[in-house]
């Protein structure tokens, strides 16, 4: 069986710009390089990543990956609920042993808190 790892991206700047477009504050650059440490000393390895669209999410990723993995964006993930994070992560391939997914909240805390029954919520740049 596979490992799931959720992520919720790291600190963006202010909703002054297109949300998509949003980049990492240079404290979500620093969070996310403490992501990577987290990843790599529990041998969370991740084969594919599924991100959405946001810059924040690809930027989160780019710091964060331990090493390089099949990265693919999905629209579902920004726009979507934990269902649609669902059906997202039925459908990775059978071969993958680590997938991490690269979301937002509401909805990477609301798919944990059904995943993880009395799970707490997800700061910025937190995984599970």
């Amino acid at each position: 069986m596979p490992t799931l790892v959720l992520i919720r991206h790291a600190k963006a700047e202010p909703h002054n710009v297109s949300d998509l477009a949003r980049v990492l504050t240079p404290r979500g650059r620093t969070d996310a390089a403490r992501l990577q440490g987290w990843l790599l000393e529990r041998e969370l390895v991740s084969d594919r990543v599924v991100l959405s669209p946001a810059e924040r999410t690809r930027e989160t990723w780019q710091v964060a990956s331990p090493a390089p993995s099949d990265v693919v964006e999905d629209p579902r993930i920004y726009e979507g609920g934990s269902s649609d994070l669902r059906a997202v992560i039925a459908e990775a391939p059978a071969d993958v042993e680590v997938l991490a997914v690269v979301g937002h909240n509401p909805t990477v805390e609301q798919l944990l808190a059904e995943l993880v029954p009395g799970a707490q919520g997800m700061s910025t740049c937190d995984a599970a």
